[in-house]
């Protein structure tokens, strides 16, 4: 299978400095091991000569000059195929396998001389030995290089790789957390409109018929709590005995429309006051008793909230004993709706929402994973 430039990372194309400097000590270590394996033989019998020194110095200092040339080759066709880039090295390690043995039969000839004058001289066949096996021990010394070389790249291309997924990761966590933020949000702001409107009008009856000191303490009311509502964070938590104090702003607005055809009970333990909800989870809740409950009948209606503690999950009630409970409407609105959908983007399984028709009244169920605004026992003790 080929694979086009277009395929390679961007920052995988560029031959980045952490790869060139791993390429150099590389060039240096091998041919410095060179010297040092062919020097090393001649050493055990007494000390080497002047003009050996010299030629395998030359062949080594020929062969790192030349080595960039393999490593420029590798990294030019490290996005070919194959075949492409075995051919490739294979005649780059041959070129300059080729070019140090004719500097060793040139240069090195004439070190030799300098340093040894009376040393014999080589016939033409012993040249052309010579030649031959240079060109072949030294193109796989460049070969070898080369291999290490594309072993090099490889390991960028991967490390290159790895940082954008990396990278793509967390791009899309982030824009997974918008998203859900978002959603909660969206789902949070649906739940109030009607509220608002109904609480408006109550306003202007009471306006109208001339209770302006009802109509005032309604629109501080409801500033006070759509304060608290667009402060809050869609996505955050509160301990629940805040909610339970927004709960009360709210149904003592609900308490001048309605008077005394509204009762409101609340049950909670000290030892869960700090236990942890989502902001605004149970409005919804307490607006569809009223809003299904207590509109509909001239008689007093009780609407109560009770938590308790069930195990790791904290258990929320909210009930009321209106006449005509049984209707479906009850359980399929939209803040019931809503509420279950924050469960599941808040907790998944663990969020649950049930909803309970009775002969008298309505009870709507909320289970959720325990958490804590601070220690319980603290909690308990405050």
């Amino acid at each position: 299978m080929r694979y086009g430039r277009a395929m390679i990372p961007p920052a995988a194309r560029h031959l980045d400095s952490q790869t060139v400097r791993q390429a150099l000590w590389l060039t240096l270590a091998v041919w410095t091991l060179d010297v040092f394996l062919y020097v090393l033989p001649s050493s055990l019998n007494g000390p080497v000569a002047a003009s050996s020194w010299a030629s395998v110095v030359l062949v080594a200092t020929t062969g790192a000059l030349l080595t960039p040339a393999v490593y420029v080759v590798t990294a030019r066709t490290r996005a070919s195929a194959a075949l492409t880039r075995y051919l490739a090295l294979a005649g780059i390690s041959i070129v300059c396998g080729a070019l140090t043995s004719l500097s060793d039969l040139t240069l090195g000839e004439l070190l030799r001389r300098l340093f040894d004058p009376d040393g014999p001289m080589m016939d033409a066949a012993q040249r052309r030995f010579r030649g031959v096996t240079n060109l072949l021990g030294l193109s796989w010394m460049f070969a070898l290089l080369g291999g290490l070389f594309m072993m090099l790249h490889a390991n960028t291309a991967v490390r290159d790789r790895e940082r954008q997924l990396a990278d793509a990761r967390a791009k899309a966590a982030e824009a997974e957390a918008a998203a859900t933020a978002a959603r909660l949000a969206a789902l949070r702001y649906q739940l109030n409109p009607h509220f608002l409107f109904n609480t408006l009008n109550a306003v202007s009856s009471a306006v109208i018929t001339g209770r302006n000191a009802e109509a005032e303490s309604m629109l501080e009311r409801l500033a006070e709590f759509l304060r608290v509502t667009l402060a809050a964070d869609p996505a955050g938590l509160t301990p629940l005995e805040d909610e339970f104090a927004t709960l009360q702003a709210y149904l003592e607005i609900e308490s001048v429309r309605f008077r005394d055809r509204l009762g409101v009970e609340f049950a909670c333990p000290p030892e869960l006051r700090q236990a942890l909800a989502p902001s605004f989870l149970l409005q919804p809740l307490v607006e569809n008793a009223i809003k299904h409950g207590v509109s509909r009948t001239t008689r007093p209606v009780t609407v109560r909230l009770e938590a308790a503690r069930d195990g790791d999950d904290l258990v929320v009630l909210v009930e009321d004993d209106a006449e005509g409970g049984g209707e479906p409407a009850r359980g399929a609105g939209l803040g019931l709706r809503n509420v279950r959908q924050r469960l599941e983007v808040l907790y998944g399984e663990r969020g649950v929402l049930q909803t309970t028709a009775r002969e008298r009244g309505f009870l709507v169920m909320i289970r959720m994973p325990l958490q804590w605004a601070t220690a319980p026992g603290v909690a308990a003790a405050a």
